[in-house]
């Protein structure tokens, strides 16, 4: 393994060391508090599962946009799609915590020229976004979480 490999690994492994801890710590106090900034932003995703009928919660980074939160389906930039995507396929109501507020909303994958546009503005709000969008073959779905 070279030395770059060896350092991604090991960058991987306390992102995730980190997340699972700040999920936790975002879960149980309803988004707050959280580690955010300018450029930031975590809310806490509550889906029904598409198999088990369970809430499932899940932390992922946002991006605001007017009242309605841009989260991207990245996984990671894993090649498969991240679960809580595949629950908001099946059934796309969902709540979003944030700030200690609880925030019903209608999932939306964004197309065509509102997905490209989005995903400009989400690229240089967000740069892991952008790394994620070069080293990623599937289109990931940018998803818009629309207050009801």
């Amino acid at each position: 393994m070279t030395s770059a490999a060896a350092s991604d690994t090991l960058q991987v492994r306390f992102f995730r060391a980190f997340a699972k801890r700040h999920t936790r710590l975002l879960v149980r106090t309803r988004g707050r508090p959280s580690w955010s900034g300018p450029r930031l932003r975590f809310l806490v995703l509550e889906t029904r599962g598409r198999l088990s009928g369970l809430q499932r919660s899940v932390v992922l980074l946002y991006m605001p946009d007017g009242e309605d939160f841009v989260v991207i389906a990245s996984n990671y930039g894993g090649e498969r799609p991240p679960a809580w995507w595949m629950n908001l396929s099946t059934d796309s109501g969902a709540t979003v915590h944030v700030s200690g507020r609880s925030v019903p909303v209608q999932a939306r994958a964004l197309a065509g020229e509102e997905r490209a546009a989005t995903l400009r503005r989400a690229v240089s709000y967000n740069r892991q976004w952008r790394g994620y969008t070069r080293t990623v073959q599937r289109e990931l779905p940018i998803v818009r979480l629309e207050r009801v």
